[in-house]
This record gives C-alpha cells, sequence and structure tokens, in this order.
C-alpha cells in the first residue's frame, strides 16, 4: 500500500477514533473504571493462580467470579458502612438555612478581619469573607450532598456495565492488551506489549496505594475527631479520605467540609467559647493527618508505586489541575505513569526521556 495512502488511513482513523471517544463518553468511562477495577484486583487473581486442587490450577471464570465477588463486597461494605451517615448529614445540611449562618457569624468574622488588619495580615482591600467564599461556597454544600442521593439513585446500568466490562478484563487479561495491539503496526507489537505489561504493574501498586491511602486516612481522622468529642466523626474521616485522593488542594478542601460539618452540627454553642475550640481541634486533627500523609503515604504511593520524583509529581498534578481543574489532578498521575511507560518504550533515544524513565 502506498505510504502516503497508508498515513492518510491511519490519520482518519484516529479522528473518528476520537470523535467515538467524545460521543461515547459514558462507555468510555465505563471502560476505564472496569480497568481500574481489573488493575486493583490483580493481585487477588495472581494469588488465586497459587491455589491448586488436585494438582489443577482453577479455571480463569472461577478465578474472575471470586476476584470479582471480592471487589464487590469490598466496595459494598465500604458504601453500606458510610452511606446512611452521608444520608443523614445530606438531610441535616438540606434544613439549614446558611444565609442565616452566615449572617450570625458575620460579627466573628467582622473582628477576625479587624484583627488581620491590623497586624498587617490581610490586605486592606481583602476580606476574611471574601476568602472563605474563594475557599469553599457554603451554598454549593448543601447541592452537592443533594446531587449524590440523586447519582446513587441513577447508577443501576453503570454498575451492571461495568462489572460485566470487569469481568471479562479479570477473565481475559489479555483483552485489553490485544485490542491496543490490533491497532498499531506489526513492527511495534513487542515494544507496545512490554509498555502496556510495566503500564500494568505500575498504575496496580498505584491504585492500590490509594486505596490504602484513603483507609488510612479515614481511620485517623475519625480516630482523632471521636478522641476530641466531635461529632460525625467517622463521616468526617470517609469525606476526607475521599477528597485527599486529589493531590495536594484534597487536604485543604477536606478540612474545609470538615468544619463546615462540624459547625453545621453544632450551631448551638457560642462562637468565641465553645465553636472556635472545637473548629481548633479539627484543624489540628487535620494538620496531623497531613504530616503523615506527606511524609509516610504519600511518599509510599506517589514515589514508590509509580516511580517518580516528588517534585516531578508536583508539577504534573499542578500543571493538569491549571488545564482540567480537579478532574485533571484526579488523573495526572495514571496517565503520566502511562506516558513514561510508553516514551521509554517508543522515545528512549532523548536524554530527557531516559532522565524521566530511568527507575521504571
Amino acid at each position: 500500500m502506498n505510504l502516503n495512502i497508508k498515513n492518510t488511513l491511519t490519520i482518519i482513523g484516529i479522528i473518528i477514533g476520537l470523535i467515538l471517544i467524545v460521543y461515547l463518553n459514558t462507555i468510555v468511562a465505563y471502560v476505564l473504571v472496569s480497568v481500574v477495577l481489573a488493575l486493583i484486583g490483580r493481585p487477588i487473581m495472581k494469588g488465586l493462580s497459587l491455589l491448586k486442587i488436585k494438582g489443577k490450577s482453577l479455571p480463569m471464570t472461577i478465578k474472575s467470579t471470586i476476584t470479582l465477588v471480592a471487589l464487590v463486597l469490598f466496595f459494598f461494605s465500604l458504601f453500606s458502612l458510610f452511606t446512611p451517615l452521608i444520608i443523614d448529614e445530606a438531610r441535616i445540611l438540606s434544613t439549614i438555612d446558611f444565609e442565616s449562618v452566615s449572617s450570625e457569624l458575620q460579627g466573628p468574622i467582622n473582628d477576625l478581619d479587624v484583627w488581620l488588619k491590623d497586624h498587617h495580615l490581610l490586605s486592606p482591600e481583602s476580606s476574611v469573607e471574601s476568602e472563605i467564599i474563594k475557599l469553599i461556597s457554603l451554598a454549593k454544600v448543601k447541592s452537592i450532598f443533594n446531587s449524590a442521593l440523586g447519582i446513587l439513585g441513577n447508577s443501576l446500568i453503570a454498575l451492571f456495565s461495568i462489572l460485566f466490562i470487569t469481568f471479562f478484563f479479570l477473565k481475559e487479561k489479555d483483552l485489553f492488551n490485544n485490542f491496543i495491539l490490533n491497532i498499531v503496526p506489526t513492527t511495534k507489537s513487542e515494544q507496545l506489549s512490554n509498555a502496556l505489561k510495566n503500564a500494568k504493574r505500575l498504575l496496580s501498586r498505584y491504585f492500590i496505594g490509594v486505596m490504602l491511602q484513603v483507609f488510612v486516612i479515614t481511620i485517623i481522622v475519625s480516630l482523632g475527631l471521636s478522641v476530641l468529642g466531635i461529632e460525625n466523626a467517622i463521616l468526617i474521616g470517609f469525606l476526607a479520605g475521599l477528597i485527599n485522593v486529589v493531590p495536594y488542594v484534597g487536604p485543604i478542601i477536606g478540612a474545609s467540609i470538615g468544619i463546615i460539618i462540624g459547625i453545621s452540627t453544632n450551631l448551638e454553642l457560642d462562637f468565641y467559647t465553645q465553636m472556635i475550640p472545637l473548629i481548633v481541634k479539627i484543624c489540628v486533627v487535620f494538620g496531623s493527618m497531613q504530616l503523615i500523609d506527606n511524609f509516610i503515604l504519600q511518599p509510599i504511593i506517589f514515589s514508590n508505586s509509580v516511580k517518580a520524583h516528588p517534585l516531578e509529581i508536583f508539577l504534573i498534578v499542578i500543571s493538569a489541575g491549571t488545564i482540567w481543574g480537579i478532574t485533571g489532578m484526579i488523573i495526572a498521575i495514571p496517565f503520566y505513569t502511562f506516558f513514561r511507560v510508553i516514551a521509554k518504550e517508543f522515545l528512549n533515544e532523548f536524554k530527557i526521556i531516559q532522565e524521566l524513565t530511568k527507575n521504571i
């Protein structure tokens, strides 16, 4: 086939593929979630492969079914524990008039504003109220919790689709690989196969590490707030663990939500003698959690699992956040890991690629 015709057909194929991804974005999302679940279930599949019955390994169908059931039970147990708490908190928040709360706090906020300006800690043009609004909007918290309930009610089709796709990704471990390999030239198949193998290994470790991070942070925050007598400690801890998946800004958002929930469920307290100590306690717990996360959890999960320098990860996450917002920050590390693995196989003649991928 003429080279120009071949290149033209390749470009047309890529364009058609991108168009399909845009129009079938929901299905693409199901596939991506299924890939993540398959990667998380990879160690379970490996463990089951070691199990022998009368000298024979378990059939792939049985191993895949056991793994999928284990994943379903894990996530079902998780949501069964926390969903009632989230629903109760959503109901509480839905009955709160945040404008009234804001009015009641106006006096303390003005006092803080004056104190900060007197001590030159806040510019004359700024105000505490405007900074709080920039950080997190109280009015949006109610809609976030209410919309979460609607999402839970419309997820049966998504759940079935994801489980169905995940089962076959587990059963036929090379299914995704074969699909990718079939759309690239035969001469590049071996390189791409090696890249996909390494990507699976690194991403599997990364996603399992993220799950461990969510669990540890949930425990730390829940225990810390419980010891200090804060209500809804488990709920705040769980939300903090989930939101902490967003690198760097996640802890700030988590602490803000923790403070909002703490205030919203203790509106009867006097602001200066009781509410401020409550807020300080919550901040101490979140500050301690952040130290543990920064110096123990993140180096293990981000640096060791994806084999990248912490500064490298920071720049990638911030750049992705600037371009695509919160979603970009969440997907930045997995996508960057995949890019590095592909670059190592296909662009290794460049020194910058050699430096970025030397630990893979």
